[in-house]
């Protein structure tokens, strides 16, 4: 007998079949109607937020009725609680598009074009900005475009733009904070194997959200807020959201991170407090990049964390703020001395950090730019800590400390000259 609703697992969902019903009530979704063709995966990953299984009319459905497996069809999967579902969900999905990114170019020759990269979209959505603050509609090609050479950039050598991000972090315009966050978000993503689109989309997402913030008032961009300026703050998602409608040419995924970026695993986010899993992947990878950025560069009159001060309170909001396993993935892939972070070693000599190899990632190579009796080099030194070096008493030389990067005066125009060979034409702060 041909039933006409079937009850399957949205893991098991195609594109082509028609869901009639949600084990949910619609209002308690994004979706429009009662009843709508699956056209893309991206519908199938919003619907896993939601739901635990979806019911099919296979009549209706453009795929065949018995290739469908029910959910009742599989012994014992009804024992299965939501939360381990959704991740066995994600865990499939995840699978079946983790990419094997490789270092194909050193940190000296992709810093060429690293430059050119951030110089691009630090100018391209500078103009954005103007155009947004003039009423004016965005070029939105052109900063997909950007974001795609940024993509591009970080699978090559994701050191490179981190890089770029420490040289310019003196400059306080809020789209370049976007454009940081962007970076973390593309190095969190690419460590996490993702496709070049998610990259794309977590990328743009981070930069896009800068749109909105651009909207609020100068005061709520300066220093702690009070309870009364942190629900005026949070209007940033919906006036980003707003600006983007307007444009019309963003993707749904894209929107949809920008959505749910600033939610939190324990309900603490907002705007709807979303908990754990009902918070969508991409915008998981998208907040705890953001999150950091906050705290190793915040809004004016805030004292920032040095990157160890950082991934030392990342570490603390261990399922709390964000999941174990995310925090652990991330801390992973920009390592506990970042590239351009600012380090003391044991001998109490100042270097910053230039490269960090995988597998010690405690030992990165440094550029020294201060010696162990306080006075600056004329020319960096270059110690690679994973070859166990020793100090001028034979000791092993390692990091003690990572420093603010307020710490010491560093010409990085020069330094960048002296350590890459090529001098940098950054746009003026």
């Amino acid at each position: 007998m041909h039933l006409k609703t079937q009850q399957v697992s949205v893991g098991n969902l195609e594109i082509g079949m028609y869901v009639s019903r949600l084990d949910v009530p619609w209002v308690k979704t994004p979706f429009p109607i009662q009843g709508f063709y699956i056209t893309k995966q991206d519908e199938i990953d919003l619907l896993d937020q939601y739901c635990n299984h979806v019911y099919i009319d296979t009549i209706l459905s453009k795929v065949d009725s018995s290739a469908l497996k029910s959910v009742k069809s599989q012994p014992g999967q009804d024992k299965i609680d939501p939360k381990t579902q959704r991740l066995m969900n994600e865990k499939a999905r995840m699978k079946s598009r983790v990419e094997n990114y490789k270092v194909t170019t050193s940190i000296k020759k992709e810093l060429k074009t690293a430059e050119k990269v951030f110089n691009n979209v630090t100018s391209t959505i500078s103009q954005a900005m103007s155009q947004i603050e003039n009423g004016e509609p965005i070029q939105i090609n052109q900063i997909e475009k950007s974001i795609r050479k940024m993509v591009d950039s970080v699978i090559r050598n994701p050191d490179a733009l981190v890089w770029m991000c420490r040289i310019r972090q003196e400059n306080a315009h809020l789209f370049e904070s976007s454009i940081r966050a962007s970076v973390w978000g593309l190095v969190f993503a690419r460590h996490l194997g993702l496709s070049r689109k998610d990259l794309n989309d977590v990328g743009a997402a981070l930069i896009l959200s800068a749109i909105g913030k651009s909207k609020l008032p100068r005061e709520l961009h300066i220093g702690e807020l009070e309870e009364r300026e942190q629900e005026e703050y949070k209007q940033h998602i919906e006036k980003t959201l707003e600006e983007l409608e307007y444009m019309g040419a963003v993707n749904g995924q894209i929107k949809f991170i920008i959505s749910n970026f600033c939610e939190r695993n324990n309900g603490s986010g907002y705007p709807r407090g979303l908990i754990g899993n009902r918070i969508p992947f991409l915008a998981r990878v998208a907040g705890l990049a953001d999150y950091y950025e906050q705290m190793i560069n915040p809004r004016p009159g805030i004292e920032p964390m040095t990157p160890v001060e950082a991934v030392a309170d990342l570490y603390h909001n261990r399922g709390i703020l964000f999941q174990k396993e995310m925090i652990e993935a991330f801390i992973q892939a920009i390592g506990i001395y970042p590239t351009g972070s600012l380090v003391e070693l044991s001998d109490h000599s100042i270097g910053i950090v230039l490269e960090q190899k995988e597998k010690s990632r405690l030992r990165p190579k440094v550029a020294l730019v201060r010696n162990t009796y306080g006075i600056d080099l004329e020319q960096s030194k270059i110690i690679d800590l994973s070859e166990t070096p020793n100090d001028e008493n034979g000791a092993p030389l390692e990091v003690l400390q990572s420093l603010p990067s307020s710490a010491i005066e560093i010409d990085t125009d020069v330094l960048t000259d002296k350590l890459f060979g090529f001098k940098w034409f950054g746009l003026a702060s």
